[in-house]
């Protein structure tokens, strides 16, 4: 099942927060000690210009196995706690990324890619301090976890095993997001996140799918998507509207990315922006 577009206030949210998931790659963002703004290159996060924002946490490479990089940030103008991670730029994600072996975790009959369950596993105590200190400072704002490819990963398993308590709910938006386990922990996942979950893929985009399409991977673990998914169906580098963004329903729906074959390397990079936020970092 699909709708064929979104509301334009769901495309406000799906921008802002593809901006958060890009000032990810932003050293001034990770690296930020201070109360600085978030900031991309110039015109790379418009939205984010405009926006009251303070970096409350900022951490890189640290807690392996993973890499783990990003940063905390407040929102002021939205009312938000942003936690965003960084996708695969270092050799550490990328080692995360190909422990694509499943291991049994979190749910009855779940199956968990191993590589992000321990990079999780390793940073969530870290970072979980300061998101329920500044829950507590800030209490009527929204938690939000976000991220792109390896960043979303992260920022799934964060809000799936922590977004539990009805006292302190958290959104979920992810770019480019791979597979994280069999179709039991694509249950969950879905089940969990029901009403705040938004996972988005672009085109044939291949890293959304490429643990379920890989022979040498799929012939031992059965990977699975997530529902819904938000499939934006424009080509690279051209803006996105409403009705470009298709809204497929159902695990393993392959009504949208999942349903095709070819491997734009460059649909990865660009989703309703460029998800490089910051292109020298």
């Amino acid at each position: 099942m699909f709708h064929p577009d979104i509301s334009a206030g769901l495309l406000a949210n799906l921008t802002l927060f593809s901006e958060y998931a890009a000032a990810s790659t932003c050293a001034a963002n990770f690296n930020s000690h201070t109360l600085s703004k978030v900031v991309c290159d110039p015109g790379v996060c418009p939205t984010l210009e405009q926006t009251d924002t303070n970096v409350m946490v900022g951490f890189m490479g640290i807690h392996h196995p993973g890499n783990v990089t990003g940063f905390v940030a407040i929102d002021n103008t939205n009312q938000l706690i942003v936690l965003s991670f960084r996708g695969s730029r270092t050799l550490g994600n990328y080692i995360t990324d190909s422990k694509y072996q499943q291991v049994p975790a979190i749910c009855p009959g779940c199956q968990v890619h191993k590589g992000y369950y321990w990079a999780w596993g390793n940073f969530s105590a870290f970072i979980m301090q300061p998101i329920n200190q500044l829950a507590a400072i800030y209490p009527s704002y929204q938690i939000v976890f976000t991220g792109h490819s390896f960043g979303g990963a992260l920022a799934t398993l964060g809000a799936a095993l922590e977004g539990g308590n009805p006292s302190r709910p958290i959104d979920l938006y992810t770019f480019g997001c791979p597979q994280l386990g069999n179709h039991d922990f694509a249950e969950f996942v879905t089940a969990v996140t029901a009403g705040s979950g938004y996972r988005v893929t672009h085109s044939d985009d291949p890293v959304p799918r490429v643990f379920s399409t890989q022979p040498w991977i799929n012939k031992t673990w059965q990977y699975s998507t997530t529902s819904p998914e938000f499939w934006i169906t424009t080509g690279n580098g051209v803006p996105v509207t409403a009705s470009d963004i298709q809204v497929i329903e159902g695990i393993d729906n392959k009504s949208g990315n999942l349903g095709t074959t070819g491997s734009d390397t460059s649909a990865h990079i660009w989703y309703i922006g460029n998800m490089s936020g910051c292109s020298t970092n």
